[in-house]
């Protein structure tokens, strides 16, 4: 005999079981996307301080490594297609732009990074913002995000730490020492993901650049008070 209180599956909907309410869990996904998103741009300020006035190793690799798996797992949520919106899309976007800016000047600062290195990652970003007047004049407010510029980022956000660590070096050589054998190797591999993910950067910005010579070609100006297009 069916156990009604199992919630056996041959009786009739609505007895001997409660049906849970599809997609409560899937509502609050965009939610936690938002929340990684908006924890990178807290992070910035923190990094900032930590690199530049308390000085404090730990909190500043702590800050670099947060940025890294928050950004991991932001990207693991839209593999996963779980319902990430344009505004989470869009925010993602604006907390990698703002911590790789924050991150890349206070490498400079502490002469990590040098200035003509430093200098392509604002210049970058002036290159997309002045392709905003001819966007808009076509009715459109944003391109899709592509994936090239994603992960770009996350070469950028992960050569952070490696290159951070790194920030000792000169004053070991001004002593008469080698560095270690790992702080060499965080060394390469931080120039690594960072010159890959500048050129990954720089390689989007033309395809950004290209995606708005098509949309001039085929989208008719658009008319006083006509509606934008998303």
């Amino acid at each position: 005999m069916p156990n009604r209180r199992s919630g056996d599956p041959r009786l009739p909907p609505g007895r001997g079981s409660r049906p849970r309410p599809q997609g409560s869990t899937d509502r609050n996904r965009p939610i936690l996307g938002k929340l990684l998103s908006i924890l990178r741009l807290v992070y910035a300020p923190v990094m900032l301080w930590a690199v530049l006035i308390a000085k404090d190793d730990t909190i500043a690799l702590a800050a670099f490594g947060l940025a890294v798996v928050t950004d991991l797992l932001d990207s693991w949520l839209a593999r996963k297609e779980l319902g990430r919106r344009r505004s989470g899309e869009l925010l993602d976007v604006a907390a990698n732009t703002v911590f790789v800016l924050a991150a890349t000047f206070a490498l400079w600062q502490i002469e990590v990074v040098p200035w003509p290195i430093a200098l392509l990652v604002p210049l970058r970003l002036l290159g997309l913002l002045a392709m905003v007047p001819a966007l808009r004049s076509r009715g459109v407010r944003t391109l899709p995000v592509h994936l090239l510029g994603k992960v770009a980022a996350f070469c950028m956000l992960a050569s952070f730490p490696l290159l951070y660590l790194t920030h000792d070096i000169p004053e070991t050589r001004d002593l008469g020492l080698e560095p270690s054998l790992p702080i060499q190797l965080a060394q390469a591999f931080g120039w690594a993901l960072a010159l890959w993910g500048i050129l990954l950067l720089w390689w989007s910005l033309v395809l950004y650049a290209q995606e708005v010579r098509r949309l001039m070609a085929t989208t008719p100006p658009l008319e006083k008070g006509g509606a934008s297009r998303a």
